[in-house]
């Protein structure tokens, strides 16, 4: 197996904010705007209801109206890698493999990521700014639940075959994004569905690199 590019998933496993199960930029930045109480309504009523997305996005970024963007990444920055992450990006850009995050999480922490450890895209859900304050809107570039439809799109547009492909993720809306890649593996996971979705698993990117050597190998 040639791996030629290594796509992440950002919330649970390149990095972990200590605030949640998910460990999410979005808690992150709920608790340091100090909206952690709303959010956490709307994750209740909304996080059943994949189809409902696009509306509980909307009201998230509503909840941060005003506040003050250097205020809230002094407190989220320098995001908190995963064990092994920065090393492993390092490894791969070593080896010429194009490197991406493809996460529902906050495009401020992805592109954040993708300029500490050089990473060649990310692609994340976008929260709108104004003269230094959100304005309280944004955009949505990754559905929640339908990640897998980016994964192919991104692969596709970079002529990498699904075995040339490897997606690391923790959480079930990474299920349908390793269904588009060849390597499938799992860090830090949450679920037995996620186990069942995936090909190996570890606990952090300590030595990954041994494993994605031994099978380049085959």
């Amino acid at each position: 197996m040639k791996i030629k590019m290594a796509l992440f998933d950002m919330d649970g496993t390149a990095v972990r904010y200590e605030n949640s199960s998910f460990h999410s930029s979005w808690d992150a930045l709920g608790i340091a705007a100090d909206v952690e109480n709303e959010w956490n309504k709307l994750l209740k009523h909304y996080y059943p209801k994949p189809e409902l997305y696009e509306e509980w996005f909307e009201k998230n970024c509503k909840c941060l109206i005003g506040k003050e963007v250097n205020k809230i990444t002094n407190q989220i920055f320098p995001p908190p890698y995963a064990p092994g992450f920065v090393d492993f990006v390092h490894y791969l850009n070593q080896e010429k493999i194009i490197t991406g995050i493809i996460s529902s999480g906050i495009d401020l922490v992805a592109e954040r990521i993708k300029n500490e450890v050089s990473l060649d895209f990310v692609v994340a859900n976008e929260i709108h700014t104004d003269n230094g304050y959100f304005s309280g809107t944004g955009q949505i570039h990754v559905p929640l639940w339908d990640k897998g439809k980016i994964v192919k799109k991104i692969r596709e547009e970079h002529g990498m075959d699904l075995k040339e492909t490897a997606f690391f993720g923790d959480n079930k809306n990474d299920i349908s994004a390793w269904q588009e890649v060849g390597l499938r593996v799992g860090i830090n996971l949450k679920g037995n569905e996620c186990y069942k979705a995936v090909q190996g698993y570890f606990q952090d990117f300590v030595r990954i690199d041994s494993y994605l050597e031994r099978l380049m190998d085959e």
